[in-house]
């Protein structure tokens, strides 16, 4: 996260300069030494979040138009062609996961000839015990919400491998330091090994895996090591669509931290939002992300709908969902629900765009 992070200032120096910006002024506007700057600048490249016009010179790639587009094109479609190159880097298939409503969820794989999937033949909701997406979730929950888990889903021996005990799952899961990928060595299926790496979007758990036949095994961690480095931009991805919430404590972005203090202090800073009146519910990413997708210039409502309503401009192919906050008829943006494609001018607009930013 913190690699991510660093990452998304270097994007917010891209965005300043639409023409370009050499190396040395993308060190001093995003604080980060020549060392850090480098990987960042090769994988912001491979990612098109950025590109070279010319020798020693950056500027914003396509990615960031990609992730504004509506429905599968956004978000979805930049996490796939990030999950394709994880594909590609690590020479095994790669599945991005989350735990949502007490499920182990598979939300996007990339597999391919040379990157055979794993065959499914437990669900993966019933095997979190055994499978390296599952229990890479279960190290992110706390005590109670694995307990629960395990409650609903016996651990059952899938392999002579399988650890069954819950006690014993617990322990392990416990052995992990933050951070750390988590293996599945053939305890869901004896053809297969598994690895997979956090990828904490806000309060909710996630994680990057990927899968190699047992044959493979010697490959595992050169291949996880792989894995780990497109942890990064996923993790960007999701900062930039508002996914992830920018202001974590100790954060470029965050509300107390030097930058986001200067930020607020720079009165001609495009992208600065009033602290005078902050809007529940809606983030400066949310914003950011909100003025690319949308062709009308976002302005306050001098009514906002105190109803759930949905919203979109002349211009826009897709209508985004909008819920009044509870006791207030502050409205709240309710990500990711969109709705696309819609033809552009059918919803009314007479009432305006509902109260983002000045």
């Amino acid at each position: 996260m913190a690699q991510a992070r660093r990452a998304l200032a270097v994007v917010r120096v891209l965005e300043r300069h639409p023409l370009g910006v050499r190396a040395a002024q993308l060190r001093r506007e995003s604080g980060l030494a020549e060392a850090e700057l480098r990987p960042l600048l090769a994988m912001l490249c491979e990612e098109e979040y950025a590109y070279r016009p010319g020798a020693g010179v950056f500027a914003r790639g396509p990615a960031l138009d990609r992730l504004a587009a509506p429905g599968a094109g956004g978000l979805p479609g930049q996490l796939q062609r990030t999950l394709a190159l994880a594909r590609d880097s690590a020479g095994a298939a790669v599945y991005l996961s989350r735990y949502a409503e007490g499920e182990v969820r598979i939300t996007q794989t990339a597999d391919g000839p040379g990157a055979p999937p794993v065959r499914e033949w437990v669900d993966f909701k019933a095997a979190a015990h055994a499978s390296a997406v599952g229990k890479c979730l279960l190290t992110q929950l706390d005590a109670d919400r694995r307990r629960d888990h395990v409650a609903r889903y016996r651990p059952a021996r899938l392999t002579p491998r399988t650890i069954t005990d819950s006690r014993v799952l617990f322990s392990a899961l416990d052995a992990v330091a933050p951070g750390a990928p988590v293996f599945d060595l053939r305890e869901y299926s004896p053809g297969v090994v598994c690895s997979a790496v956090p990828i904490a979007a806000g309060d909710a758990a996630g994680s990057l895996a990927l899968s190699l036949p047992s044959r493979h095994a010697h490959r595992l961690h050169e291949a996880t090591e792989a894995l780990r480095r497109k942890a990064v931009p996923v993790l960007l991805a999701l900062l930039l669509s508002g996914a992830i919430p920018p202001d974590a404590p100790n954060s470029p972005d965050a509300p107390n931290s030097p930058d986001a203090q200067g930020a607020r202090d720079a009165p001609n800073s495009a992208d600065a939002v009033p602290a005078a009146r902050p809007v529940p519910g809606v983030t400066p990413e949310t914003l950011r992300h909100l003025r690319m997708l949308f062709r009308t210039p976002l302005t306050r409502s001098t009514a906002s709908p105190a109803d759930p309503h949905l919203v979109s401009d002349t211009a826009s192919e897709a209508a985004y969902f909008f819920d009044p906050l509870p006791d207030s008829d502050q409205p709240r943006l309710s990500l990711p629900v969109t709705f696309a494609p819609l033809t552009p001018g059918t919803l009314p607009t007479a009432k305006g765009l509902v109260v983002l930013s000045t």
